[in-house]
């Protein structure tokens, strides 16, 4: 059975802590494919109104994850368009790949609002999710609000995962280019030349 590590996010932009997380994942779990999905339109994320284009995301991933051989990317949530619940994408994939055990890659921060997430019941019965660690967040405490809401059983649903700890956030990039400052190095850079080529988060080149 193959084993499929779904990480999901806005990717606005893809950085180099998306990449380094992935792989850590990866590595430390035998998964025999990471799948980065990025969000059409994110449901957390609503009232935002500064995304780059879907079209100039998915491109950056594809760009991003060019040299790692068991990273793929998918357009799915673009495909069927519509604010992106991951419940319904874990069903699509199902359908996509009937023979896969299914994994969701989520930062361990987002632990604690897992229960607020669409369907959450009914997907942590369809997949397991990978917790990868975040300096100063605990992520048993998000775990142990699960349980109580819904049984110990969910507590088997989620694992661990240790990842180097890397200070860049896509919030902190699109500042830096709007403050016309450099972003050598936190992104990869083929993803670096294409904001600049396409004047992405008004950069400058």
């Amino acid at each position: 059975m193959e084993r499929l590590a779904i990480m999901g996010g806005t990717f606005d932009p893809v950085h180099m802590g998306h990449l380094r997380m992935a792989y850590a994942v990866q590595r430390q779990l035998d998964f025999d494919r990471v799948v980065f999905l990025p969000a059409y339109i994110p449901p957390h994320k609503q009232t935002r109104s500064d995304f780059a284009s879907w079209q100039d995301r998915l491109a950056m991933v594809e760009l991003a994850v060019h040299n790692y051989d068991d990273f793929v990317v998918s357009s799915l949530e673009f495909d069927r368009g519509g604010i992106s619940y991951t419940y319904d994408t874990v069903n699509f994939m199902q359908e996509l790949w009937p023979d896969a055990e299914i994994y969701l890659i989520i930062g361990e921060d987002s632990l604690t609002q897992l229960y607020t997430w669409y369907r959450v019941l009914d997907l942590l019965r369809l997949v397991y999710f990978v917790a990868a660690e975040r300096p100063g967040y605990e992520g048993e405490v998000g775990v142990d609000r699960l349980t109580k809401a819904y049984g110990p059983w969910v507590a088997g649903k989620i694992i661990h995962a240790e990842v180097p700890e890397t200070a860049i956030s896509s919030t902190e990039i699109r500042q830096r280019l709007r403050e016309g400052k450099p972003i050598r190095g936190m992104t990869p850079l083929a993803v670096e030349e294409y904001i600049y080529e396409r004047g992405l988060y008004r950069a400058e080149p």
